[in-house]
């Protein structure tokens, strides 16, 4: 009879600590939530500063940084990666480099001042500028340049690290950035694939919310179409080069083998964020002629070696509409088309999301 008069108690404290144990799991259930929610979302979210960037940026540019994300619209990790790459945070010395870029964030003296201003007649946009010329106030404004005067002394310095971020931050507002079109910004500052892939990767690292795990698809179920029919010529991953025979350089997306002037059609609906050639004094160089296409979400599809281009920049494209025509433009061994997929500046195999095994 003990024992059954016990059990009404030992039922009620079971009870209670169970009780605990919900109410102690909620709010960890919610933090959990919350965290699974935020992650994969494949943009920068709120930008806050993760642990690399905290042990990699000097602590001193972060405000500024931030500051110009306020009055420009470009997101401070964007800036910050910019200014990695361009002087690893301006301790490379001398800040000018063999182009005769300057300064913090390595502006050419012509962007700067403006390319109108007459001194940049004929000097590949170095400029034959007097230092006080550099920094007028007057002729940036006269002469459309970016130069930015951002701690109010009178003048717009490339030496001097609060201007010259200000002055980057302009100048990637007024080529896209402010609107979300990063990496053809990116493209604009330094005319590199290559270059923007880099600062893409840094200013994802830079913020805890900006990374989107890459996850596996089936073939042709990621929601994109097959640019062109045709065999693959050259995988994506290590290879050797077919044009300079360099090994083990990774190849950054598919090539498949397809007849000059083939219809190249758009693989997933986007916007039209690049569309012209390369480098259009050596049309041997790099991709030739080539269309970058936005999808949202960090997605971001590049057709390279294009013949002919059919669309524009700011055009929105649907998934399947031609675009252009298969080609043998840029460093190409004969007709195909180079094609890519992206994720937030990392490239991937595009072979699972386009069904080519």
């Amino acid at each position: 009879m003990k024992k059954w008069l016990l059990l009404p108690v030992i039922l009620s404290i079971l009870f209670a600590i169970g009780l605990f144990a919900i109410f102690m799991l909620i709010p960890l259930f919610i933090i959990g939530g919350g965290q699974q929610a935020s992650a994969g979302t494949g943009s920068w979210g709120a930008g806050t500063i993760s642990q690399i960037a905290e042990n990699e940026i000097p602590a001193e540019f972060i405000p500024i940084y931030k500051a110009a994300e306020e009055k420009y619209g470009v997101p401070w990790n964007l800036l910050a990666a910019v200014h990695r790459i361009e002087t690893r945070f301006s301790t490379l010395k001398p800040m000018i480099s063999k182009v005769g870029a300057e300064g913090h964030m390595q502006f050419m003296p012509c962007t700067f001042v403006g390319w109108g201003a007459p001194g940049c007649k004929g000097t590949n946009g170095k400029g034959q500028f007097s230092e006080e010329e550099k920094t007028s106030l007057a002729l940036i404004q006269k002469y459309g340049g970016y130069g930015v005067d951002a701690d109010g002394d009178g003048k717009a310095d490339m030496w001097n690290v609060k201007d010259a971020i200000f002055s980057a931050a302009h100048y990637l507002s007024a080529n896209g950035a402010a609107n979300g079109e990063y990496e053809k910004a990116v493209f604009t500052y330094n005319q590199s694939q290559e270059y923007v892939a880099e600062v893409m990767k840094y200013a994802t690292l830079y913020v805890q919310d900006g990374y989107k795990p890459i996850e596996t698809v089936e073939p042709g179920k990621g929601g994109f179409a097959r640019p062109v029919e045709g065999h693959v010529t050259s995988p994506f991953g290590p290879r050797v080069h077919p044009i300079n025979g360099q090994v083990g350089k990774p190849h950054k997306g598919v090539d498949i083998g397809c007849p000059k002037g083939t219809p190249i059609q758009a693989a997933k609906a986007g916007k039209v964020t690049f569309a012209g050639w390369q480098d259009a004094s050596n049309p041997k160089k790099g991709y030739g002629q080539f269309i970058w296409i936005d999808h949202g979400g960090g997605y971001r599809t590049t057709y390279g070696h294009l013949s002919a281009i059919e669309v524009s920049v700011g055009q929105d494209i649907q998934i399947g509409q031609e675009i252009g025509k298969c080609g043998s433009t840029g460093g190409s061994t004969g007709p195909h088309l180079h094609f890519e997929i992206a994720i937030n500046g990392t490239h991937v195999n595009p072979a699972p999301y386009i069904g080519l095994k």
